[in-house]
């Protein structure tokens, strides 16, 4: 099984970063073929507006590393999704990325089959971002499988909260049970 373990967060080895790292190394050591991406890593413009997606089912802005990314995203059987809460939302790069796939709407089944389970980071509440994350995949057809949050805000908090670290073990192995990796004990 291919798992894309993709972070949302514009801070590079920040606590999303590190939330999707320790659920993929779960996931490896259960036989998972694993990649881990950061969003902000790939140079992907904001939508323009121009509908042109809505006549061809395809992005018109071609100058850009959205399509790079999309690509792993279709290669995966599975999507590990972190994001941070900015705002009651996801962060503006993870937005990005989102919008961009905009003219799926013309084949709403292009994510059908594939499987997806969200991490919410966020300092205490706000996990909005689950449900905006978890609206724009049902959409296109693929399925939720498991969601988690933790709480941590500054740098390093993550790693100074086992609890945290041990609540994403955990969906680690909610999450390879659900996808077939391993067997319910």
């Amino acid at each position: 099984m291919r798992v894309l373990g993709l972070s949302g967060s514009p801070r590079r080895d920040g606590n999303t970063d590190n939330a999707v790292k320790i659920v993929l190394e779960t996931l490896r050591d259960m036989g998972a073929e694993t990649l881990f991406l950061r969003v902000g890593d790939f140079r992907i413009e904001p939508c323009r507006g121009c509908r042109d997606c809505m006549k061809t089912g395809e992005c018109s802005i071609k100058d850009d590393d959205f399509q790079k990314l999309l690509d792993e995203v279709m290669k995966s059987d599975l999507l590990i999704l972190g994001a941070p809460v900015y705002w009651f939302a996801p962060p503006g790069v993870m937005k990005n990325f989102i919008d961009r796939t905009h003219g799926f709407y013309l084949d709403k089944s292009r994510l059908k089959g594939k499987m997806f389970a969200i991490i919410s980071v966020a300092a205490d509440s706000g996990f909005e971002t689950h449900e905006r994350i978890m609206s724009w995949l049902r959409v296109y057809g693929a399925t939720l499988i498991a969601k988690v949050r933790v709480y941590a805000r500054e740098k390093g908090d993550l790693e100074r909260r086992p609890r945290e670290v041990r609540k994403l073990k955990r969906f680690a192995e909610e999450v390879s049970v659900k996808a077939g990796l391993k067997k319910a004990v």
